[in-house]
Parts: C-alpha cells; sequence; structure tokens
C-alpha cells in the first residue's frame, strides 16, 4: 500500500502549494525559464515539431481511439468483459478528477494569462494525464491478453507518456507541477486498475490455452 500512499501524499502536498501559491512553485518557475533558454537556443526547428506532435498523444481523440481499439481486441482475446469494465473505470477516474481539479483550481498557464471565466485551469495536467491513463491502462490490458509483450510494452508506454509530459513543458503549456501532480493520479488509477478488476483476468491462462 505505499506506492499509492506516497503517490497520494505528493499530489495532496503539491495541490496545496498550488492553492496556496506556496514557495515549492519557485521550481516551477526556475523549470520553466530554464527549460525555455534552451528552447530558444536550440538550432534545429524540427524540435519544436516533434515535440507539438508528441503531445498529441494527450488529445482523448487519439489516446482514447487507442485505449477503444485495444478494449475490443482484449475482451476478445479474453472471452471476459473485464477488459471493458477496465478501460470504463479509467475513463472515469479521468474525467471524474481531472476536470473537476481544473475547475476549482483555477491555476493560471506558465504564459501568464488568468484563467477566463468559464475556462479550465491547468492543475493537473489534462494532456499528461489522458495519455498516460489511457495508454496505460492499454498496456496493462495488452500485458494481461499477451504477458510475453510486457518487457516491451511496459517501459515504452512509460517513456511515450513521460515524453508527453515533457513535451508540454518544451513547448511552454504547462508548468512541471502541473506535470508531476498528472503522473501521481496515473500511477493511483494503474495501480487500482492492476488490483481490480485486471487482478481476477489470468492472462498466463489464456497464454498458455
Amino acid at each position: 500500500m505505499w506506492f499509492p500512499l506516497v503517490l497520494l501524499a505528493v499530489l495532496g502536498v503539491l495541490t496545496e502549494q498550488v492553492v496556496t501559491k506556496g514557495p515549492l512553485l519557485a521550481v516551477d518557475r526556475w523549470t520553466r525559464d530554464t527549460v525555455q533558454s534552451w528552447v530558444a537556443a536550440d538550432p534545429w526547428s524540427w524540435t519544436n515539431l516533434l515535440a507539438e506532435r508528441w503531445t498529441d498523444f494527450g488529445v482523448a481523440t487519439y489516446s482514447g481511439a487507442v485505449l477503444t481499439a485495444v478494449t475490443v481486441v482484449t475482451t476478445v482475446r479474453l472471452r471476459s468483459w473485464r477488459p471493458l469494465v477496465t478501460s470504463l473505470l479509467a475513463a472515469i477516474a479521468l474525467f471524474g478528477t481531472v476536470i473537476p481539479g481544473k475547475i476549482v483550481i483555477g491555476r493560471p498557464g506558465p504564459d501568464g494569462a488568468p484563467v477566463a471565466p468559464g475556462e479550465w485551469g491547468w492543475f493537473p495536467s489534462g494532456h499528461t494525464a489522458t495519455a498516460s491513463i489511457c495508454l496505460g491502462t492499454a498496456a496493462l490490458l495488452l500485458g494481461t491478453a499477451w504477458p510475453r509483450l510486457r518487457r516491451l510494452l511496459y517501459p515504452a508506454t512509460a517513456f511515450l507518456c513521460t515524453g508527453v509530459g515533457f513535451c508540454l513543458i518544451w513547448r511552454n503549456y504547462h508548468w512541471l507541477w502541473d506535470v508531476v501532480a498528472s503522473g501521481c493520479l496515473t500511477g493511483i488509477v494503474l495501480w487500482c486498475l492492476c488490483r481490480w478488476p485486471l487482478q481476477k483476468t489470468s492472462g498466463d491462462d489464456v497464454e498458455n490455452a
């Protein structure tokens, strides 16, 4: 139980610091200034384009489509409704936490523009959470249906989702703590999904059938 509790504690601290404008926000400002100095000194034009395209993994249309396709394939493969239940729970966790959090907290973005009435804030990062929860859930489903893929699939998914967060900072779309908070939320959601309902789905039995 220590893993989700640590993530929950970090998420709680970051939320408190954002709400109260605490001293930890200095790390956000330092990170933004440092990364943007790298961007300004970057001699290659293609890196900004790559970063922009990478952030597209955080769009619900793309990552949601991947999760939907994987859910259908693994439901057929496992001959079980548990992949569908897992995906639905992941979607509920995503939209039931990130959107309310952004609305209630209403944090301005790194460009300094205030949150206009009717708009969402920047904390936590919706793109990071969407990519990480959708693609992370898809990886768990594939790893349940085909256990031999886990060693390659899990690190690749972690790298892809971490890249989304970094590229959001690179493009000055989000603060560092926005991304970290979404990473903590993702870890908690995926930890819960691994224990229920995926815990009762035996991928090894399917692999050996």
